[in-house]
C-alpha cells in the first residue's frame, strides 16, 4: 500500500480489516496473542537492539491515527506506536496529524475551529473510521505497548491546559506512554503539569538547539530525523543516557544507517523495516 490509498470500502468492520491486514503480512492467530507478541518484541530487541515505533500506527498499512491502526498495529507486534493529538474548537483532545480535516477526512475546515461532535464524525481515507478521542485510541492500545503521544496543535487551549487535559487522559487509558513534540513549549508544559512524565523533543535540523532543549527537560530521548542522524548526534546522546529514535523509515535500506550508528528506535510507516538491514531476513513485510 502506498500514502493516498483508500485502505478499505466504506462500512468494512475495523476487525476485519485487522484480520484481513494481519493475515496479509503473514500473522497466524497464535502471534497475535499478548505471548506471541511479547515473544517477538524481546527477540527483536535482543537481536537489533531497537525498538520498533508505528507511525501514526504504521500510517501505510492501516488508516494513519485511526483505533484501527491502533488496534493493528498491537496485532502486528509494534513495541511503540505514536499518534498525533490536537484540540477541536470546544477542547476536546482527538486524535489526528493535520491543521485541516481536508486533506485526509471527509470533513472540512480547521481542527482548531471545528466542534468536537463534527471532528469526530469525519471519516478518514474513505476507510469507514473516523477521528478517535485520545481515549478511544489509548483504549484500543495492547497493554504492553508503549504509547508516543505527539503534541500537535493545542486549539484554542493553552499548551498547559493542553497538557492537563492530554495527561488526565493518558494516566487513566496507558500503562506506559511518553510525549514527544516539535514544540518545545509543548514539552515545557508537560513538565510543569507533571514533571514524571518522559518527553522528547522532535526535530529534523537545529542538532545543537535541540540538545540543549533535551538537556534543559531531562528528555528520555530525542526523535530526529534521518537527515540529521549522525555518529556525533547518537554519541552525544548516550553519554547522557538518552535515546535515539529516528523519524521516518520507509525501507529497509533506510534502517540500515541508525542501525549502524547505534540508534535505539525506528518510527516507521511500516512494519520489519529492519529485515535485511542486520544482515539477514527475519520476517515479511510490504518493503521486503
Amino acid at each position: 500500500m502506498t500514502r493516498g490509498t483508500t485502505y478499505l470500502a466504506t462500512g468494512v468492520s475495523r476487525r476485519n480489516m485487522v484480520k484481513t491486514t494481519g493475515a496479509m503480512l503473514g500473522l497466524t492467530a497464535a502471534s497475535g496473542t499478548v505471548a506471541g507478541r511479547a515473544a517477538r518484541s524481546r527477540e527483536r530487541r535482543s537481536r537489533d537492539g531497537l525498538h520498533v515505533t508505528a507511525h501514526r500506527g504504521f500510517r501505510d498499512v492501516f488508516p494513519q491515527n485511526t483505533v484501527a491502526a491502533v488496534e493493528g498495529a498491537s496485532r502486528l507486534g509494534a513495541d511503540r506506536i505514536e499518534i498525533d493529538v490536537v484540540a477541536t474548537s470546544d477542547g476536546e483532545i482527538v486524535v489526528f496529524h493535520d491543521e485541516r480535516l481536508d486533506d485526509l477526512t471527509d470533513g472540512s475546515g480547521p481542527v482548531a475551529e471545528t466542534p468536537a461532535e463534527t471532528v469526530l464524525d469525519a471519516e478518514v481515507l474513505g476507510s469507514g473510521e473516523t477521528v478517535p478521542t485520545l481515549a478511544g485510541a489509548l483504549e484500543a492500545a495492547d497493554p504492553n505497548v508503549t504509547m508516543n503521544i505527539e503534541f500537535k496543535a493545542s486549539g484554542p487551549l493553552s499548551w498547559t491546559e493542553f497538557a492537563e487535559r492530554v495527561l488526565r487522559i493518558a494516566s487513566c487509558e496507558s500503562e506506559r506512554f511518553y510525549v514527544s513534540s516539535f514544540d518545545p513549549d509543548a514539552l515545557r508544559a508537560v513538565k510543569d503539569v507533571s514533571p514524571r512524565v518522559d518527553v522528547a523533543p522532535i526535530f529534523g535540523r537545529n542538532t545543537t538547539e535541540n540538545l540543549e532543549v533535551a538537556r534543559e527537560l531531562d528528555a528520555q530521548a530525542v526523535n530526529c530525523s534521518l537527515g540529521v542522524l549522525d555518529g556525533d548526534l547518537v554519541e552525544t546522546a548516550h553519554d547522557e543516557g538518552r535515546e535515539v529514535n529516528v523519524w521516518t523509515v520507509d525501507t529497509w535500506r533506510e534502517a540500515r544507517a541508525p542501525i549502524e550508528l547505534g540508534a535505539d528506535g525506528l518510527i516507521a510507516d511500516y512494519p520489519n523495516m529492519t529485515t535485511f538491514a542486520t544482515g539477514g531476513p527475519r520476517g515479511s513485510g510490504p518493503n521486503q
